[in-house]
């Protein structure tokens, strides 16, 4: 089912008007947001009285609402663990790039490129510290990401 825009359940999204839904969790009992008196503030906009699900506001939270909040929150799921398998495998690139890079000096020296082979050598210490500070960072997060959860 396609996402509809927050514009689009306040005004129906279509020429017909969909008849009202509300999730029905167990047999006559529905998902209604609690209204939360406040005074809005008259220079900011006033804040949500309803459930965030709850798009338009009419304190009730529908079933396409609900399918919506259900979506972004899978997507966003998606996305961090997308973004932990990208970090995981620019670590472990970095980690092999190190690793090699002593054996790229060698070849140069082997195939008779002297200025190939003192270049490389002159650049390896800022490559090494970089790489280091790379792997270092994402091996402590993780291991703080752990300690933390355990710690749950």
């Amino acid at each position: 089912m396609p996402r509809k825009k927050p514009e689009e359940l306040k005004s129906g999204g279509s020429t017909q008007a969909p008849a009202r839904q509300s999730v029905v969790l167990e047999p006559a009992q529905e998902i209604s947001a609690p209204v939360i008196p406040s005074q809005p503030q008259p220079s900011a906009p006033a804040p949500s009285l309803y459930h965030p699900a709850d798009v338009n506001g009419d304190g009730i939270v529908s079933a396409a609402e609900l399918a919506m909040e259900l979506e972004f929150r899978r997507k966003a799921l998606e996305d961090q663990d997308a973004m932990r398998d990208a970090q995981r495998s620019m670590a472990w690139f970095a980690l092999g790039g190190m690793l090699l890079y002593p054996f790229a000096v060698v070849l140069a020296v082997f195939l008779n490129l002297e200025s190939a082979g003192v270049i490389l050598g002159n650049m390896a210490a800022t490559y090494f510290v970089s790489v280091a500070a790379i792997v270092a960072a994402f091996f402590g997060g993780q291991a703080f990401s752990q300690s933390k959860a355990a710690k749950r």
